[in-house]
């Protein structure tokens, strides 16, 4: 009988096998970032903090580049050279996102009467392919004469970035930074007596679930108020608890900050029971960040390039001290959420950083244009800490003013300026506006700013979809450029 013969692994055979498939997988992960070494794919994040006029601002960004050849756009270099050759807007599935509402939102804008786009409550985006013309290269006379610029647009609510500095924090710290705010103007005017209830609460007694569930509905009322009652107030957590997005279980919704935490040890938190409000809340605090709070950022920020964050300065301005403190600190959270960071070529291999952030003050239409420079003054004196923040992680972040859709005109009355557009309701108003400071005030001069009443303005009147008018702006040019204008 012939024995068979019996084939023994070969260690060289396998290590070639090995080496082989790792210069495989290595060339396939050179070729994935080829686009971005060469500067031809740029992932651009935008996102803002409450009321900043983000769908407007991202419908506004699209419509100049589409309408490069008709826009005015002065400021930005490859339209005013014209080495701008087309726009092309497509999808992102590939990435998993839906596609931007770019159509919906300039027909709202461009409606009789027009109205302002819906505020994002989901994720979303869109390509922006750029062609462009080549510069003659002597060294490559086969080179070809125009190539393209993919910008990926990502639109995110604010609400859910807002959520990032939980991925660092437990849930007792939350708890106690809860109890912080809360017993501090204005969120304490607004809680009134229900603060009572969450002080009372205690976080060993067992969870009553309809309970917990009625004083869940109560909380999210709450931040609610904090997004829209008297101003709007910046830092909001959870985000999910008003913008949920696509949640399938109702569960991780539901909880709330137990403000009685800071009377227990740590011990005994620990040993709560189960079944006891701690451990419940607790638990699903820890769900809601692993399910929800990780993957946003690991999914979606990580990929980010350059990162524009819109904020509305005067809108604040005139809301107090209070506000304009709290749109601060959470500057400082959110640019300590991202991962900034000059890199060289061997790093861009392995992750992406963002490698500059705008912050742009928005509606500068609302003040008058000798005013616009106090407003990006002012702005920069408010995300000071968080500027400070990006510099040292060695990127250059700018401070801008911009007014996506222009409602207003300025008029002159010899020296006085006053400016006039449209209200929500379609009547017609002019009227004058305290004066800008370039540096937060103090004391009674906060007094001309609590007092005013800024009116709500409407999208600008006139303009035409079937024509593709492209939007009046203030200093949307200057935005592009800072944006992708060294990738052109």
């Amino acid at each position: 009988m012939k024995i068979p013969t019996l084939k023994t692994p070969s260690p060289v055979k396998d290590g070639y096998q090995k080496a082989s498939s790792s210069i495989k997988s290595g060339v396939a992960a050179l070729s994935k970032q080829s686009k971005r070494l060469g500067g031809r794919r740029l992932c651009v994040g935008v996102t803002g903090l409450s009321q900043s006029g983000k769908s407007t601002f991202i419908t506004s960004l699209v419509n100049q580049l589409s309408n490069y050849d008709r826009a005015s756009l002065p400021g930005f270099a490859p339209a005013l050279t014209d080495k701008l050759l087309g726009v092309t807007m497509r999808s992102l599935e590939d990435r998993g996102l839906k596609l931007f509402p770019y159509e919906q939102a300039y027909q709202c804008l461009t409606d009789n009467p027009p109205r302002w786009p819906p505020s994002t409550e989901d994720l979303s985006g869109c390509l922006l392919e750029l062609r462009l013309k080549q510069s003659t290269s002597k060294l490559n006379p086969f080179s070809n004469d125009q190539y393209s610029l993919f910008v990926e647009i990502r639109d995110y609510p604010g609400e859910w970035l807002l959520d990032l500095p939980l991925r660092e924090m437990d849930y007792s710290r939350w708890c106690a930074q809860c109890n912080a705010q809360y017993t501090q103007e204005p969120r304490k005017g607004l809680l009134g007596d229900w603060i009572n209830v969450l002080q009372d609460l205690d976080p060993l007694d067992t969870v009553d679930e309809s309970s917990l569930v009625a004083i869940t509905n109560r909380f999210k009322q709450f931040l609610r108020d904090c997004k829209y009652k008297d101003g709007s107030l910046s830092q909001i957590q959870p985000g999910r608890f008003l913008i949920p997005g696509d949640v399938k279980d109702a569960d991780i919704l539901c909880f709330v900050p137990l403000l009685k935490c800071s009377r227990y040890t740590e011990g005994q938190l620990s040993a709560a029971s189960d079944n006891s409000y701690f451990k419940v809340c607790e638990k699903r605090y820890k769900r809601y960040v692993k399910e929800l709070v990780n993957p946003f950022y690991n999914n979606f920020i990580k990929k980010v390039d350059r990162q524009v964050v819109l904020v509305d300065v005067v809108n604040t301005l005139y809301a107090g001290p209070e506000y304009v403190d709290d749109m601060r600190q959470a500057l400082t959270n959110i640019t300590d959420s991202f991962s900034f960071g000059r890199q060289n070529r061997m790093t861009q291999m392995v992750s992406s950083k963002v490698d500059k952030v705008i912050f742009a003050a928005t509606k500068i239409d609302q003040v008058v244009s000798e005013d616009h420079g106090a407003v990006r003054d002012l702005l920069a004196l408010i995300v000071r800490q968080a500027y400070r923040n990006a510099q040292h992680q060695g990127v250059e972040p700018i401070c801008e003013a911009t007014a996506a859709a222009r409602s207003s005109n300025e008029i002159s009355n010899g020296s006085d300026k006053y400016l006039d557009g449209y209200l929500l309701d379609g009547s017609r108003k002019g009227y004058e506006h305290p004066s800008i400071p370039n540096r937060i005030p103090e004391g009674d001069q906060w007094d001309k700013f609590l007092s005013w009443d800024s009116p709500a303005l409407a999208p600008p009147y006139g303009l035409s979809s079937k024509n593709q008018d492209a939007l009046p702006h203030i200093r949307m040019d200057t935005i592009l450029n800072l944006l992708i204008g060294d990738k052109c």
